[in-house]
Order: structure tokens, then sequence, then C-alpha cells
């Protein structure tokens, strides 16, 4: 829930003011937002099947790493990438568990 909220908060900064980099504190909240999600997606994961997901492991350090880029160019740069990223992850997922997915389906 937090991560919700915090990109919440990151988006509102960055649609208010789309053409500046974002302030320490809204690059946090947005990159940060979305790598605390992703954590929290895989910390329910490991509880409930015993691993984690490496491509979600991948995106959270590369939102991490996003952190500096935000606060040095235009702020819907930086949200471009973080839709280019989850959109990226969401595509490989996608394509990767096809067949499990389609097993589950038909039982």
């Amino acid at each position: 829930m937090a991560g919700i909220v915090l990109v919440a908060l990151g988006i509102k900064k960055t649609l208010a003011h789309v053409g500046d980099p974002l302030g320490t504190i809204p690059a946090v909240a947005l990159c940060g937002g979305v790598a605390l999600y992703l954590l929290g997606h895989n910390a329910f994961r490991l509880r409930e099947v015993g691993s984690v997901s490496v491509p979600r492991l991948v995106v959270t350090i590369l939102c991490c790493a996003l952190i500096p880029v935000a606060v040095s160019v235009p702020s819907l740069v930086t949200l471009a990438i973080l839709a280019v990223l989850l959109c990226a992850l969401a595509a490989f997922e996608t394509m990767r568990y096809r067949e499990s997915r389609h097993e589950l389906r038909a039982r």
C-alpha cells in the first residue's frame, strides 16, 4: 500500500512540473514507490510459494538506480522511463508464463 501512495505522490508532482526535474523527495517517492510495490509482490510470492521473481528484482534495482537520473532530467522523461520498464516487465512475464497460465485455466 505504501508503494502505491508514494507513486501517487510522485505522479502528482510530475504532472505539476512536467518540464522540470523532480526534487529529491518526489523522485524518491516516484521511483522508490514503484520499487517498494515490486518488493511487496516479491515478498508475498516468497511467503506463499517460497521463491522470488528475478525479473521483478531487476526492475526494482533499475527503479532505484533511476532516482539520481530523475533529479536531473525532466520529470515527464522519468515517468516515461518508469512506464517503459513496467510495460517491458509485464510483456516479459506475459510471454514467459503463457503456458503455465494456460495450464492453470484448462483445469
